[in-house]
């Protein structure tokens, strides 16, 4: 019984060992603490343009889940953007099976400020976007993407799913779905993922902000070949022992 308890333990370690993928947690403590979320739990965060405020980790009353989240704003002046952004262990599509990104966010202005999201990665659909008045866009203009009306003043969950044994994508915006399988193409790794906030039309008096909380992104892949050899030499091992223990 311990040697086959060691044996799900040893195939358990190699399955979580070719996982790759990043959850916040919901931006919650103690991960992470009040304050500029760059630097934070392998976040990079920033500005630019004139009057934009970089990421923040806030509490109530800014609009939370749980505990935490984080603020983007940005000015009225065109150009101004707040951006956070955070890697993955870069993973090369033919060992992916699924890859989902999902993450609340809180619009608070129908104005003329947009909020963009993409992978740092070539390929298509690898963007989405808020545009405006005119909609999420949750895989952006990319052939065949639809949108949705955006919500304000309340979260929102924006689900993105890239299957690559169908080589389709999916997107659900405040659970209606947008995109029921739209074709990837010339996707070849996945590294990392950015979320820029920011004020692209002409100069005015009105800013922005928006909130982003319980982000994830969560990879389904393929073994590797030599993990998979490794996977059983190292079960074909437990069961020699056991039968030589008999």
């Amino acid at each position: 019984m311990r040697l086959l308890y060691t044996a799900c333990l040893v195939a358990l370690t190699v399955s979580a060992a070719l996982a790759a993928g990043y959850s916040a947690g919901g931006f919650e403590p103690p991960t992470f603490a009040l304050g500029p979320l760059n630097g934070q739990d392998g976040w990079s965060a920033g500005t630019s343009g004139s009057g934009a405020v970089e990421p923040w980790v806030v509490v109530w009353p800014d609009p939370v889940y749980g505990e935490q989240a984080i603020r983007l704003a940005v000015s009225g002046t065109q150009g101004s953007a707040s951006w956070m952004e955070h890697a993955i262990p870069e993973v090369q599509v033919s060992y992916l099976k699924k890859v989902t990104v999902s993450y609340d966010i809180f619009r608070l202005n129908p104005d003329t400020d947009q909020n963009l999201w993409w992978w740092w990665d070539a390929g298509e659909p690898t963007y989405g976007l808020q545009w405006d008045l005119n909609g999420t866009f949750p895989h952006g203009w990319n052939p065949g993407a639809g949108s949705a009306p955006t919500v304000f003043g309340a979260y929102a969950n924006l689900k993105m799913v890239w299957d690559f044994t169908t080589m389709k994508a999916y997107s659900w915006y405040n659970g209606v779905l947008v995109d029921n399988g739209i074709p990837i193409t010339n996707i070849t790794k996945l590294s990392g993922w950015t979320i820029y906030f920011s004020h692209d039309a002409d100069s005015g008096p009105v800013g922005d902000v928006a909130w982003i909380d319980n982000f994830v992104i969560d990879v389904e892949v393929i073994p590797e070949p030599g993990s998979l050899v490794a996977l059983a030499t190292g079960l074909i091992g437990f069961i020699g022992l056991a039968r030589r223990r008999r």
